[in-house]
């Protein structure tokens, strides 16, 4: 099979943009190693993570530093969804939380930013609206800067450009949710605008460039000054962009190396008087086992985020970091060039609005210079009661934010209850006896297999889907949202099935490291913590035995199409981006070589039903029984 290509190479007043002394201390205590990065973390749910970076021998300013990450256009309650047990999460709740900081503070003596994907993969009251409803909550949060995240790419290039630059003076068209629900747009101040106004905050992208001009798409970077001290920003973006979004999405743009070009900036940032900066990037890690809202259990010292954080500037004392939806808040020391250590504290503020990072910075105001930081990340309450049924506080969220969400969902309805399919009977969320499989995470594989099956553009053969990547209660027969019949499928139960919005990877794989991916659906195989069985495409058909006591007796014989799956046969697998940087513990993914993005999940699996509109509904048995019992 052939090897497909792809390319890896307005604010005013305080803020500056531009286009383009080390810190000592050691880890907390239970901090661990892994090639020579240490990390430390706090041991109780609202501990304060602190370093001390040089003795205060001049007076001293306090800046503080307001990150989340992950927003993913959640601009309604998040009901239903906990953190920690407590209801959280969503742009009313988060918006208040914000402002209530901001004003604590001083909103003179705060930045706020976001590190990437404050849009994409959104629930369909954003999404439908090109998620403008998602900006206009975000400028309600007095945001300064924002990293670029991969799903910023989805729409590609233009898109994002628009959605920084707003329609001033542009065709009406231009203004989406305006031509979509007939509403004028809510703004900060109370008033609205007939055209959709842009963002106030600033995108940065120190590693995204033209391909054709080398120049960054966003300013590399920005300078608030902050009691006299100016702060410097970098936002920068996961290298590997390209291969986990539609290559339209990143056309004529190359994402550059994350350490070069964030201390390319940092030179920028230090020639231009900001002796202290803060990384805002998204890329992460993850916490494993028990995770602590203010720690860093299990292998963060091993993560992507670390990898970076050891090549950088020692200037570079703060890090904001996203993408993977995990929460910590984190010391991390890595040998410095010259010799001693470098110590940073490094947050992430899981998903959705559920969690704010809260960073207070000591700067010496001769030297401009980090004296300390510290961190602590605190969750965003949402609900009237944190048991029963989810009621949204609305002492708890910020009034125009609730506006704003209101005013979508009711204008999302007709195309909620619009019907895209037809089932013949249930396709569940549920396990069916007796190897764990479910009906819809098949369906959802198929989908994704018909969307990225033909050659010439990724050529698959073979999906997977996580399971938790799919939703109560799954498709349901009998389900009725709005005046559709019984066994039609509306937009809104489908994307209530499978509402994060990933985009499809494929990647090349050999037998070997599939049969490796099966195994690693058991606990203990492979590092796997729970028991998780993907849905799988048809034309695979493996068998199991789950109580085999050793991980290779786990799996049997692997057909495709009929025939056995030898170790050294290559195929092109596809699976959502979760999935392809090894999320839900499944590793084995990140062996695969030449990925392809492709477009988002919820698209494959509307494109996949809507010839049963016209044709015959789905029957649930054409999805069943692609495991077996080994030697059946």
């Amino acid at each position: 099979m052939p090897r497909l290509p792809f390319n890896r190479t307005a604010r005013r007043g305080l803020l500056a943009v531009g286009a383009l002394a080390a810190l000592a201390a050691g880890p907390l205590a239970g901090s661990q190693s892994a090639s020579a990065i240490t990390i430390g973390g706090a041991r109780s749910i609202g501990e304060t993570v602190t370093v001390e970076v040089r003795p205060a021998s001049n007076p001293t300013t306090t800046v503080h530093v307001l990150g989340f990450n992950d927003f993913h256009g959640q601009i309604n309650s998040n009901s239903g969804v906990k953190q920690y047990n407590v209801f959280a999460g969503g742009g009313p709740a988060l918006a208040k939380a914000v402002r209530d900081k901001q004003d604590g503070y001083g909103l003179s003596n705060v930045a706020t930013v976001v590190a990437g994907d404050s849009v994409g993969a959104t629930p369909l009251e954003s999404a439908a609206f090109n998620d403008e409803p998602a900006i206009l909550q975000k400028n309600m949060m007095r945001i300064d800067y924002a990293s670029v995240g991969n799903h910023e790419f989805d729409l590609g290039r233009t898109e994002i450009l628009r959605k920084q630059a707003g329609c001033a003076g542009q065709p009406a068209s231009c203004s989406v949710a305006k031509t979509k629900s007939g509403q004028d747009y809510l703004l900060p101040d109370g008033s609205t605008s007939s055209e959709y106004p842009g963002a106030n905050f600033q995108y940065l992208s120190a590693n995204v460039v033209d391909s054709s001009t080398g120049n960054p798409l966003f300013p590399a970077y920005g300078i608030k000054t902050i009691g006299g001290v100016k702060v410097g920003f970098i936002g920068e973006v996961l290298s590997a962009t390209p291969t986990i979004v539609t290559p339209s999405g990143v056309a004529g743009l190359n994402f550059l190396d994350e350490i070069t070009a964030a201390n390319n900036a940092a030179t920028a940032l230090k020639a231009a008087g900001a002796q202290t900066i803060v990384l805002v990037i998204h890329q992460g890690g993850f916490q494993s086992g028990s995770a602590v809202l203010n720690g860093c259990a299990g292998n963060l010292a091993g993560s992507d985020i670390a990898t970076i954080a050891a090549g950088l500037d020692p200037a570079i004392g703060v890090i904001v970091s996203g993408h993977t939806h995990a929460e910590y808040m984190c010391t991390l020391t890595t040998p410095a060039a010259g010799g001693g250590t470098t110590t940073r504290v490094i947050g992430s503020a899981s998903s959705q609005g559920r969690v704010l990072s809260d960073y207070t910075l000591t700067i010496d105001t001769v030297t401009g210079q980090l004296v300390s930081a510290s961190g602590v990340n605190a969750i965003v309450r949402s609900g009237t009661t944190d048991t029963g049924t989810f009621t949204a506080d609305p002492t708890k969220e910020h009034a125009p934010a609730r506006t704003v969400a209101n005013t979508y969902v009711t204008a999302v309805a007709p195309i909620a209850n619009g019907v895209i399919g037809r089932i013949s009977a249930d396709f569940p969320n549920s396990v069916t006896a007796p190897y764990d499989e479910k009906l819809a995470a098949n369906l959802a594989a198929d989908s994704q297999l018909a969307a990225t099956i033909l050659c010439g553009t990724q050529c698959a053969q073979i999906a997977f889907m996580n399971t938790g990547g799919i939703r109560n209660p799954g498709l349901l027969y009998s389900q009725i949202s709005g005046s559709e019949a019984a066994g039609e499928v509306t937009y809104g139960e489908a994307f209530t099935m499978q509402p994060f919005g990933n985009s499809m990877v494929t990647k090349t794989m050999t037998g070997a490291q599939i049969r490796s991916l099966l195994e690693q659906q058991y606990v203990g195989c492979g590092g796997q913590a729970t028991k998780r069985i993907m849905g799988v495409s048809s034309g695979l058909r493996y068998e199991t035995d789950p109580a085999a006591a050793a991980c290779s007796g786990k799996i049997g014989l692997i057909q495709f199409g009929g025939v056995d799956v030898l170790p050294d046969a290559v195929f092109r697998v596809t699976m959502n981006n979760f999935l392809a940087s090894g999320g839900d513990g499944f590793t084995v993914f990140n062996q695969g070589t030449d990925a392809v993005g492709g477009a988002q999940d919820i698209d494959a699996l509307i494109s996949y039903m809507q010839p049963t509109l016209t044709g015959s509904p789905l029957v649930p048995s054409s999805f069943a029984n692609r495991i077996a019992a080994k030697g059946s």
